[in-house]
Protein backbone atom coordinates (compact mmCIF):
# COMPACT_ATOMS: atom_id res chain seq x y z
CA UNK A 1 0.00 0.00 0.00
CA UNK A 2 1.13 3.33 -0.93
CA UNK A 3 -0.19 5.73 2.07
CA UNK A 4 1.63 8.86 0.43
CA UNK A 5 4.01 10.40 -2.15
CA UNK A 6 6.39 13.24 -0.80
CA UNK A 7 8.43 14.83 -4.26
CA UNK A 8 8.74 17.26 -6.26
CA UNK A 9 5.61 18.44 -8.96
CA UNK A 10 7.25 17.03 -12.71
CA UNK A 11 3.86 17.68 -14.63
CA UNK A 12 0.25 19.39 -13.70
CA UNK A 13 -3.03 18.59 -15.56
CA UNK A 14 -6.66 19.27 -14.59
CA UNK A 15 -6.91 15.74 -14.40
CA UNK A 16 -3.63 14.21 -13.11
CA UNK A 17 -0.37 15.79 -12.01
CA UNK A 18 3.47 13.78 -11.98
CA UNK A 19 5.10 13.20 -9.03
CA UNK A 20 9.24 13.22 -9.12
CA UNK A 21 10.29 10.97 -6.04
CA UNK A 22 13.60 10.18 -6.10
CA UNK A 23 13.84 10.52 -10.07
CA UNK A 24 11.13 8.05 -9.78
CA UNK A 25 7.83 9.52 -11.59
CA UNK A 26 4.31 9.19 -10.05
CA UNK A 27 1.39 9.79 -12.06
CA UNK A 28 -1.35 10.16 -9.69
CA UNK A 29 -5.34 10.80 -10.74
CA UNK A 30 -6.73 13.82 -9.15
CA UNK A 31 -10.10 15.42 -9.08
CA UNK A 32 -10.87 19.08 -10.99
CA UNK A 33 -11.24 21.11 -7.82
CA UNK A 34 -7.32 19.79 -6.42
CA UNK A 35 -5.77 20.91 -9.39
CA UNK A 36 -5.73 24.73 -8.64
CA UNK A 37 -4.18 24.30 -5.44
CA UNK A 38 -1.63 21.75 -6.35
CA UNK A 39 1.93 23.44 -6.05
CA UNK A 40 3.49 24.83 -9.35
CA UNK A 41 6.41 22.32 -11.49
CA UNK A 42 9.25 21.64 -9.17
CA UNK A 43 8.06 23.12 -6.36
CA UNK A 44 7.59 20.36 -3.57
CA UNK A 45 4.73 18.74 -2.70
CA UNK A 46 2.94 15.94 0.10
CA UNK A 47 -0.22 14.24 -1.13
CA UNK A 48 -2.17 11.65 0.43
CA UNK A 49 -2.92 8.13 -2.35
CA UNK A 50 -4.80 5.24 -2.95
CA UNK A 51 -3.57 2.54 -4.82
CA UNK A 52 -6.19 0.89 -7.06
CA UNK A 53 -5.44 -2.43 -8.27
CA UNK A 54 -7.39 -3.54 -11.60
CA UNK A 55 -6.96 -6.41 -13.48
CA UNK A 56 -4.50 -4.97 -15.98
CA UNK A 57 -3.15 -1.69 -14.17
CA UNK A 58 -2.30 -0.33 -11.20
CA UNK A 59 -3.99 3.50 -11.07
CA UNK A 60 -3.21 5.94 -8.16
CA UNK A 61 -5.81 8.92 -6.53
CA UNK A 62 -4.25 11.51 -4.85
CA UNK A 63 -5.83 14.08 -2.56
CA UNK A 64 -4.08 16.71 -0.04
CA UNK A 65 -6.08 16.04 2.82
CA UNK A 66 -7.14 12.96 4.26
CA UNK A 67 -11.15 13.87 4.59
CA UNK A 68 -11.19 13.55 0.85
CA UNK A 69 -9.16 10.35 0.90
CA UNK A 70 -11.76 9.28 3.18
CA UNK A 71 -14.90 10.29 1.58
CA UNK A 72 -13.11 8.43 -1.57
CA UNK A 73 -12.40 4.98 0.08
CA UNK A 74 -15.82 5.32 1.28
CA UNK A 75 -17.43 6.48 -2.31
CA UNK A 76 -16.59 2.90 -3.32
CA UNK A 77 -17.97 0.89 -1.40
CA UNK A 78 -21.20 1.83 -2.61
CA UNK A 79 -22.57 -0.28 -5.20
CA UNK A 80 -21.74 0.89 -9.01
CA UNK A 81 -19.73 3.73 -7.37
CA UNK A 82 -15.99 3.31 -9.33
CA UNK A 83 -13.18 5.61 -9.02
CA UNK A 84 -14.57 7.72 -12.12
CA UNK A 85 -17.96 8.24 -10.12
CA UNK A 86 -15.50 9.25 -6.31
CA UNK A 87 -13.94 11.68 -8.19
CA UNK A 88 -16.80 13.50 -10.03
CA UNK A 89 -18.40 13.86 -6.14
CA UNK A 90 -15.15 15.33 -4.67
CA UNK A 91 -14.93 17.35 -8.42
CA UNK A 92 -18.44 18.72 -7.10
CA UNK A 93 -18.44 19.44 -4.06
CA UNK A 94 -16.61 19.29 -0.31
CA UNK A 95 -16.84 16.09 1.82
CA UNK A 96 -18.98 18.03 4.65
CA UNK A 97 -21.14 19.19 1.61
CA UNK A 98 -22.01 15.84 0.89
CA UNK A 99 -21.84 14.32 3.96
CA UNK A 100 -24.67 16.29 5.27
CA UNK A 101 -26.29 15.63 2.32
CA UNK A 102 -26.27 12.24 3.17
CA UNK A 103 -27.44 12.79 6.47
CA UNK A 104 -30.44 14.72 5.37
CA UNK A 105 -31.09 12.70 2.43
CA UNK A 106 -30.55 15.58 -0.01
CA UNK A 107 -31.43 14.73 -3.57
CA UNK A 108 -31.18 17.59 -5.03
CA UNK A 109 -27.49 18.10 -3.49
CA UNK A 110 -26.56 14.53 -5.02
CA UNK A 111 -27.67 15.55 -8.31
CA UNK A 112 -25.47 18.04 -9.12
CA UNK A 113 -22.92 15.46 -9.23
CA UNK A 114 -22.63 14.61 -12.61
CA UNK A 115 -23.50 11.31 -14.07
CA UNK A 116 -25.24 10.97 -10.36
CA UNK A 117 -29.19 10.34 -11.63
CA UNK A 118 -32.24 9.82 -9.18
CA UNK A 119 -32.04 5.70 -8.66
CA UNK A 120 -28.18 6.20 -7.70
CA UNK A 121 -28.61 9.44 -5.79
CA UNK A 122 -31.05 7.24 -3.52
CA UNK A 123 -28.70 4.46 -3.70
CA UNK A 124 -26.05 6.31 -2.14
CA UNK A 125 -28.22 7.86 0.53
CA UNK A 126 -29.23 4.01 1.53
CA UNK A 127 -26.18 2.64 1.78
CA UNK A 128 -24.02 5.32 3.17
CA UNK A 129 -26.68 6.44 5.77
CA UNK A 130 -25.35 4.47 8.61
CA UNK A 131 -21.91 5.07 7.37
CA UNK A 132 -21.99 9.40 8.00
CA UNK A 133 -21.43 8.93 12.01
CA UNK A 134 -18.14 7.08 11.25
CA UNK A 135 -16.92 9.92 9.29
CA UNK A 136 -17.71 12.95 11.98
CA UNK A 137 -14.60 13.42 12.05
CA UNK A 138 -14.52 16.14 9.01
CA UNK A 139 -16.40 18.64 11.60
CA UNK A 140 -13.77 18.77 14.13
CA UNK A 141 -11.60 21.25 14.08
CA UNK A 142 -8.45 20.72 11.92
CA UNK A 143 -5.95 20.99 14.35
CA UNK A 144 -7.50 18.16 16.67
CA UNK A 145 -7.77 15.63 13.83
CA UNK A 146 -4.39 13.99 14.31
CA UNK A 147 -4.35 13.24 17.67
CA UNK A 148 -8.46 11.83 16.92
CA UNK A 149 -7.41 9.94 13.57
CA UNK A 150 -4.64 8.70 15.86
CA UNK A 151 -6.56 7.40 18.57
CA UNK A 152 -8.65 5.55 16.28
CA UNK A 153 -6.45 3.61 14.36
CA UNK A 154 -4.70 2.57 18.00
CA UNK A 155 -8.68 1.51 19.12
CA UNK A 156 -8.66 -0.72 15.76
CA UNK A 157 -5.53 -2.31 16.35
CA UNK A 158 -7.35 -3.42 19.57
CA UNK A 159 -10.04 -4.55 17.83
CA UNK A 160 -12.67 -1.99 18.08
CA UNK A 161 -14.56 -0.54 14.68
CA UNK A 162 -14.95 3.15 14.22
CA UNK A 163 -18.92 2.65 14.57
CA UNK A 164 -18.54 1.08 18.11
CA UNK A 165 -15.92 3.99 19.47
CA UNK A 166 -16.97 6.80 17.57
CA UNK A 167 -19.94 7.98 18.91
CA UNK A 168 -17.91 7.79 22.10
CA UNK A 169 -14.62 9.52 21.24
CA UNK A 170 -16.67 12.50 19.70
CA UNK A 171 -18.47 12.90 23.43
CA UNK A 172 -15.74 13.07 25.13
CA UNK A 173 -14.33 15.62 22.70
CA UNK A 174 -17.23 17.03 23.26
CA UNK A 175 -17.01 17.58 26.43
CA UNK A 176 -13.60 18.03 26.42
CA UNK A 177 -12.56 15.52 28.36
CA UNK A 178 -10.39 13.83 25.91
CA UNK A 179 -6.36 14.53 26.91
CA UNK A 180 -3.24 15.17 24.83
CA UNK A 181 -1.71 11.69 24.60
CA UNK A 182 -3.36 8.47 23.11
CA UNK A 183 -2.59 6.06 25.89
CA UNK A 184 -4.33 8.58 28.32
CA UNK A 185 -7.27 8.75 25.77
CA UNK A 186 -7.59 5.32 25.25
CA UNK A 187 -7.87 4.69 28.65
CA UNK A 188 -10.88 7.35 28.94
CA UNK A 189 -12.44 5.85 26.07
CA UNK A 190 -12.63 2.06 27.75
CA UNK A 191 -13.78 3.61 31.03
CA UNK A 192 -16.70 5.29 29.01
CA UNK A 193 -17.62 2.31 26.89
CA UNK A 194 -17.52 0.43 30.24
CA UNK A 195 -19.97 2.69 31.45
CA UNK A 196 -22.08 2.77 28.71
CA UNK A 197 -22.60 -0.82 28.77
CA UNK A 198 -23.68 -0.49 32.65
CA UNK A 199 -26.72 1.39 31.59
Amino acid sequence: MIAFLKGAVSERRPDSIIIDVNGVGYEVNIHSRLFPRLPQRGEPILIHTFLQVLENEFKLFGFLDQDELRLFKTLLSVSGIGSKGALAVLSTMEPLVFYRAIASQDEKTLLRIPGVGKKTAQRMIFELQDKVPELKLVEVEKEQRPLLDELMEALEILGYSRSEVLPVIMDLNRNKQLGTSVEENIKLVLKAKAQEMRR
